[in-house]
């Protein structure tokens, strides 16, 4: 049976695809979208299914309309005549929309989104009478927590890597405290880093993994022009290309036996939607997660390789002395074209080269049961095929 959704952050990557999934299957969706850079809200909604999948508005009835709107303002820009036209006819209310700043320059902006946004969902979920409430979140809510993090601790006094961390948690206490004010019947899912289609490596956003796999790029662009100007200088230096591959003894921190936690955007929206649809999952938070995530330095040691660099070596270093190995990198490359920008791009990420808990799925393994499937192993031809379709799109994302 058909629903009508109310589907916040449909824009966004995850969110785009949970739309075209919802209209696939007949429902009727309501993005809250905004007019940006010169298109109109519908004209970014229908670039974005279309580059999902290219036939699908010319095959499929679909059955939509845009709310013009921002989950910042009060009753998400709505007027009362529309409150009340749609009040009691919604179904479900999926909230997807998030900023994924990591730069404490960002912070203000990020609570204002991630926070002060999910309350004013939470709220105008409730006048509009819909119960059912649908909460997208992260798995790093879990901040610097040591071991092994489970679904259902709701709260923990740990530290957090950055504010996009902070403020999901911040909002997640928010859905249940409202929930329970409201009487909602609400799900959370808490994805880890979601990265492109496991068979295919497509994707439509380039952040978060990529921006690692972006930096290296064009490290070996910087590297590559360099030869190519003053050859015999960066052979003394150990820089020297044969062939496509590049090679450059760059050390790199990281912490051996350190995860990161991928999982393909296919697995993570088969999962989530087989778990909506499952009536035990209101009440519940799931880790949409790998319970066998790859180590950090056989990741980035793939990557590079798949990548046509040889030499970096990923070395083990006490967090608080990462960013100096780095600046000394940097300082040591500095006349071949590495300059401090590297340091401060890395620098939001190298948290996460220094591991993360383990992810417990009980929830999940005991909601889905004998449904539930494992996700993708992130193997190199796996991971080649994610690099390979980042790197013909030249890490332009395909979000308006």
């Amino acid at each position: 049976m058909s629903k009508v959704i109310l589907l916040t952050g449909g824009t966004g990557f995850l969110g785009s695809y949970l739309g075209y999934e919802f209209l696939k299957r007949g429902d009727h969706v309501i993005y809250l979208a905004r007019d940006q850079r010169g298109r109109s809200a519908k004209e970014r909604v229908e670039t974005l299914l279309d580059a999902i999948d290219p036939d699908f508005l010319k095959s499929v009835d679909c059955s939509y309309e845009i709310w013009s709107g921002d989950v910042t303002q009060p009753n998400l820009g709505q007027n009362d005549e529309t409150i009340a036209t749609w009040s009691g006819k919604i179904d479900e209310v999926w909230h997807c929309a998030a900023v994924l700043h990591f730069r404490d320059t960002y912070e203000t902006l990020t609570e204002s989104i991630n926070i002060n946004g999910t309350v004013n969902v939470l709220n105008i979920t409730n006048k509009l009478g819909v119960k059912r409430y649908h909460h997208v979140s992260t798995a790093y809510v879990s901040g610097k927590a040591p071991g092994k993090v489970f679904e259902d601790e709701g709260t923990h006094d740990y530290d957090f890597r950055n504010p996009y961390e902070r403020t999901k948690y911040d909002a997640e206490q928010e859905v249940k405290k409202k929930s329970e004010q409201y009487g909602l019947d609400t799900t959370i899912y808490r994805p880890s880093v979601i990265v492109g289609n496991s068979k295919t490596g497509k994707t439509l956003s380039f952040t978060g993994f990529y921006n690692i796999a972006k930096i290296f790029n064009l490290i070996r662009k910087l590297m590559v022009r360099g030869i190519k100007q003053n050859p015999d200088k960066m052979k003394k230096a150990g820089i020297y290309l044969e062939g496509e591959i590049l090679t450059l003894p760059l050390r790199f921190p990281c912490k051996r036996g350190g995860t990161v936690n991928l999982v393909p955007i296919d697995y993570v929206l088969d999962t989530i939607i087989k778990l909506a649809d499952t009536p035990k999952s209101i009440g519940q938070v799931y880790h949409i997660t790998h319970p066998n995530p790859p180590e950090v330095a056989e990741l980035m040691c793939g990557g590079t390789r798949l990548m046509n660099i040889e030499g970096i070596s990923f070395e083990e270093c006490p967090y608080h002395n990462a960013l100096d190995l780095m600046r000394e990198e940097v300082e040591k490359y500095a006349s071949f074209g590495l300059n401090i920008s590297f340091c401060l791009e890395i620098r939001e990420y190298i948290h996460y080269f220094y591991g993360e808990p383990y992810f417990d799925l009980s929830n999940v393994y005991d909601t889905l049961g004998d449904s539930f499937v494992e996700p993708p192993v992130v193997t190199n031809e796996v991971l080649k095929r994610i690099i390979a379709f980042a790197a013909e799109r030249q890490w332009k994302s395909m979000i308006p």
